[in-house]
């Protein structure tokens, strides 16, 4: 055996910081090894580090000091064996005993898997060792690739470590720290005991519901952050992890503002110095309210399947599609002689004799096959029975029934000799003497103890009497026809019909009728073997029922109302009649669900369903599709379509009305109002899926006309809305193949001067030709593609800046970039200009940033520090379109803005208008009591430009000086200004 050298190990309590810059890197390791203790539910997690003559652990989470020593003394040569090593390797105490003296508890650990870190020439070898970590196997894919980020960082920080971290590079790692924590849905918190300083991740501020991680600057407040019923605990479990170490790790509620209730998993834990003094805790937290939706809805449903099948009293069993068992209920148990455990995920056919398997197999795909039920007899020689077999095709497989028949059977080959026998079967077993000829009805000659039982007769009640006196004819009769057929072509036949009792009341019977022969041509008697299959009927029924019926308010479902809506076209194929579906939408429903509950929520729509069934025909159908959304369907109008859509508008106008009145719910007086869209519909022309399509289109058409109205569909509705899809289809593709440019309209000064540029962009669409941005920026608003489009002429700018700064005619041009209100307010929108200006060198104070009026409608706080920090960056902040949004004295005097400019609207007439003239005046004068550059934008004339110009307006920028040009002519037009322009040069 090789020798191992004699390493130092050093556990990371006795290891002091070497200053304090390498606070935010011990942090940032803390951060990482509690995310991987999470992702993979280990018991433990560790970073060690091999140099040249020790090995150091940088970071645990789950460990006391003394465990983190006791490992650390084991690690060493272990470190040593595994230099070489770039695949994960599990070592457990089977291959090292000395492994049980990491813990001193009364259960050591078992095993640890060691994931080396990404190599690279300026870090040690480091690794992530993981204790008691479950099996790979049950590792979701995507906690696998977070790990492996998880190692990525943890090697950044390694390369850290060896420097003097830059802030920068601290700042650099922080973001990609954020981003993993982002990655993995883990947030992190620290808290330094000594000073009471809280340090939280941007993921951890995001979890607990708040839009800013400054904003928890003390346990208190992060604990306010919980629900009130909850905070009292986490307050005790604070207090006990810093008094005594005690960690904790709970599932508890946070509560989102505009959300409310959500469920978060907090974990934490107390870290000690050398001497055991407990100095910091941290800790991290999870977002689990998916999984507890998911479970609750598992629950629900699990409940509810348990109920319907328990309602199912015979044999009964489901099967996956490939025709394995996947349920069977005590009666298929009993029936089948085996256990559901010997039976689970075992074909149907599996353990019968290779024939009677075979035949089992073909039914079983033939009802997959085709989707339609199958129904069989035959003998299971392995149970010494006779059993009946139904099939009945489902979405995940077959719901399967059996029933042993074998009496049946027995007593279909002995009729005539085993009357006794027949007599006290359990099936109804009637027996009718054919007429003379058979011209003549039926009479009855004979019924069992079974008859009597379930229809109440006695045997002198019916003897002698025609089987009819227990039937309704008329909707029996198409069974009897098609038993009659039956009867003659096979001698027997099968139906299920509705019977009545003495009492009046009706049963399901399953019959079945074979005929007795005393020769070949002669029929002699009829025999009638029945089975009261009402609770299966009820059984079915429910689950028809559960499929077709909306469970809240028992209105039809969507699944239904195609269906009946599929009907309808076809009728008014035939009739010519037009119809009308409505699509109903309460506004502001989310409202009432979050100020006074789902339950009450349900109560009201309960309320509605009530109206709208109430406001149309019994004819018409009333659906809910789910959430707040009902859709009428009304049919046999008229045949006139200016009459029929009269009378549809008159209803929806009916139904405004009717639910526009107050819903007492809850205790509480609501008014509710609905949004209505309408489309018409005739003949098998249209499509239902296109009608509910329509209907919605004109629902949210209503919607945007300021809701409680109603709106019929319009075809250039659907047009806008395929264009606006197509086009931003197109916009992806046009991204990534690098179809949009950038333009640069020159911004001049009274002298004539250019001072800088505007960057407009622009789409060189392959098959449109150029598109101005007037027809994809709002697609791009809608469809969140304004994010990488507007991050992309960020960039462009910049880099252009950059290559302006080489040539002295341009090294003082600045570049005006117009940013979006979704770009604004993306949480990293700081980050990423700070980031752009970094990586291409310029002057921070030649990027103006053009901000508009709407972001000054809300979330004013937030916007004010955004602008603030981009200002201390040394951005240039200008406000465009000035004097149209929703600016006020009050708001303006508090943005550290540079600039304002002018709406080229009051420019157009600023010679014309009065008014135009005044508002410019006033703005000009406005910005210069502020310290507050002016910038006209739309000059075209000479005229305009002097009256801004004599008004005290500092900047220009239209057609007069320039159009927007594509770089290359921009360049040239530097070089060589049109007259009255110049570029000045340093």
């Amino acid at each position: 055996m090789r020798s191992v050298p004699d390493i130092a190990a050093t556990a990371l309590n006795n290891v002091p910081d070497a200053s304090n810059a390498q606070a935010p890197l011990r942090r940032a390791f803390d951060r990482l090894t509690e995310m991987a203790l999470r992702l993979t539910n280990a018991r433990g997690a560790v970073v060690v580090v091999r140099l040249e003559h020790s090995v150091v652990l940088r970071s645990a989470a789950g460990l006391t000091p003394v465990e983190q020593s006791s490992f650390v003394a084991w690690a060493g040569p272990v470190c040593h064996s595994l230099v070489g090593s770039h695949q994960p390797v599990r070592i457990t105490r089977a291959d090292s005993p000395a492994l049980a003296i990491v813990t001193a508890g009364a259960d050591p650990v078992r095993q640890t898997d060691w994931l080396a870190l990404p190599m690279t020439p300026a870090h040690p070898r480091g690794w992530l060792v993981l204790l008691d970590a479950p099996p790979v196997p049950e590792t979701p894919a995507h906690t696998a690739d977070t790990l492996s980020l998880v190692l990525d960082q943890a090697a950044a920080l390694l390369d850290l470590d060896q420097t003097d971290p830059s802030p920068n590079a601290l700042h650099d790692s922080e973001s990609r720290l954020n981003l993993t924590e982002h990655t993995a849905g883990v947030g992190s918190w620290s808290v330094v005991l000594a000073t009471g300083r809280v340090h939280i991740s941007n993921e951890c501020a995001l979890i607990l519901g708040v839009g800013d991680a400054s904003q928890i600057n003390s346990l208190e407040a992060m604990v306010n952050c919980y629900t009130p019923e909850w905070r009292d605990g986490m307050r005790k479990r604070l207090s006990r992890c810093e008094h005594s170490g005690m960690a904790f790790d709970e599932e508890i509620q946070v509560m989102v503002e505009g959300v409310g209730p959500k469920w978060v998993r907090t974990v934490g834990a107390a870290l000690r110095e050398a001497d055991g003094q407990i100095t910091r805790l941290q800790g991290a937290v999870q977002d689990i309210s998916a999984q507890k939706q998911a479970q609750q809805e598992t629950l629900r449903l699990a409940m509810r399947l348990t109920t319907t099948l328990a309602s199912i009293t015979e044999a009964f069993v489901t099967l996956d599609r490939e025709c394995r068992f996947t349920y069977l209920n005590q009666e298929s148990e009993r029936l089948l002689q085996k256990s559901t455990a010997e039976l689970l995920d075992k074909e149907i056919w599996d353990g019968f004799g290779l024939g009677l398997a075979e035949r089992l197999r073909d039914q079983m795909h033939q009802a997959l096959r085709n989707n339609r039920r199958i129904e069989m007899e035959d003998h299971f020689p392995s149970l010494g029975k006779w059993l009946e077999v139904r099939a009945y095709p489902f979405a995940e497989g077959l719901a399967v029934y059996f029933r042993d028949v074998t009496e049946r059977r027995r007593s279909q080959e002995q009729l005539m000799l085993l009357e006794t026998s027949v007599a006290r079967l359990n099936d109804i077993v009637a027996i009718a003497e054919t007429g003379v000829n058979n011209n003549q009805e039926p009479r009855i000659v004979f019924v069992n103890d079974a008859f009597e039982r379930h229809t109440g007769y006695s045997r002198d009640e019916v003897l002698g009497q025609t089987p009819h006196m227990l039937l309704e004819l008329e909707p029996a009769l198409p069974k009897l026809r098609e038993m009659a057929m039956g009867l003659q072509m096979n001698r027997q036949a099968r139906t299920e019909l509705m019977v009545h009792r003495k009492n009046g009341a009706m049963f399901w019977v399953e019959l079945e009728v074979v005929s007795v022969q005393a020769t070949a041509e002669d029929v002699t008697h009829w025999v009638a073997v029945g089975r009261d299959i009402t609770q299966r009927k009820t059984a079915e029924d429910m689950i028809r029922h559960m499929a077709l019926f909306d469970p809240l308010t028992d209105l039809p479902n969507r699944q239904l109302l195609t269906e009946r809506l599929q009907q309808a076209l076809a009728q008014s194929e035939r009739t010519g009649q037009h119809g009308a579906l409505m699509f109903i939408d309460l506004d502001n429903f989310k409202i009432l669900n979050d100020t006074l509950g789902h339950h009450v929520g349900d109560q009201l729509l309960k309320k509605v369903a009530i109206r709208l069934a109430q406001s149309v025909r019994k004819t018409d159908t009333v659906a809910r599709l789910g959430g707040d959304e009902f859709v009428i369907m009304v049919d046999d109008l008229s045949t006139d379509p200016a009459a029929a859509a009269l009378k549809s508008s008159a209803l929806a106008n009916k139904v405004l009305t009717m639910l526009r009145e107050p819903f007492h719910v809850g205790g509480h007086q609501h008014f509710a109002t609905p949004s209505i869209g309408v489309t018409a519909f005739t003949g098998l022309n249209d499509n239902v899926g296109e009608l509910l399509k329509q209907a919605d289109l004109a629902m949210y058409q209503a919607k945007t006309l300021g809701r409680n109205t109603l709106c019929f569909f319009d075809p250039a509705m659907q047009a806008t809305v395929n264009a606006n899809a197509a086009l931003g289809a197109d916009m992806r593709i046009a991204l990534k193949e690098k179809q949009f440019v950038v333009y640069y309209q020159p911004q001049v000064d009274r002298q004539g001067v250019i001072t800088g540029v505007e960057a407009l962009v622009r789409w060189q669409h392959p098959q449109r030709g150029l598109i101005t941005p007037i027809h994809f920026i709002p697609v791009a608003e809608d469809n969140g593609m304004i994010l990488p489009l507007g991050q992309w002429v960020l960039e462009t700018a910049c880099e252009q800046l950059a290559a302006w700064a080489d040539w002295p005619q341009t090294t003082n041009l600045s570049i005006a970039v117009n940013v979006s209100v979704h770009q604004f307010r993306h949480p990293d929108f700081v980050d990423m200009v700070m980031a752009a200006i970094g990586r291409t060198g310029i002057k921070p104070q030649r990027l103006k940033l053009e901000l508009t009026e709407s972001l000054l409608a809300d979330r004013m706080e937030i916007t004010i520090e955004k602008m603030g920090m981009l200002k201390d960056l040394g951005v240039t902040l200008s406000l465009d379109d000035f004097g149209v949004g929703y600016s006020s004295l009050s708001v303006l005097k508090r943005l550290p803005l540079d600039q304002l400019k002018i709406d080229k609207g009051f420019v157009a007439d600023v010679l014309t208008d009065p008014n135009d003239a005044a508002i410019s005046r006033a703005i000009i004068t406005l910005a210069q009591s502020l310290s507050l550059q002016v910038v006209a934008e739309g000059v075209e004339t000479h005229e305009q430009r002097e009256f801004l110009a004599y008004q005290g307006c500092d900047q220009f920028q239209g057609h007069l000086f320039s159009p927007p040009l594509p770089i290359a002519t921009l360049d040239a037009f530097l070089r060589n200004p049109s007259s009255g322009m110049m570029v000045v040069t340093e």
